[in-house]
């Protein structure tokens, strides 16, 4: 059973879908940096922002996915 309404639910896969697109332009620009830094320690800081910009967009698709089937019920 649905418990918002279908405009609601369009709006939020409408910023989620924003959102993911945010966290891979993020992941790009973070993998930029680390093949751009010489320094070590840089280039580990941005392979694990790359990571952690991973990890949010898993956690919003799975949000986006799971809005999406609350819909088809």
């Amino acid at each position: 059973m649905s418990t918002a309404p279908d405009s609601v639910k369009q709006k939020l896969l409408e910023i989620l879908e924003k959102a993911i697109e945010q966290e891979r332009l993020s992941q790009q620009r973070y993998a930029l940096g680390a093949s751009l830094a010489t320094d070590p320690a840089v280039k580990e800081m941005f392979l694990r922002l790359v990571e952690d910009e991973m990890g949010h967009e898993r956690t919003l698709r799975e949000r986006q996915i799971a809005l999406k089937e609350e819909e088809r019920s």
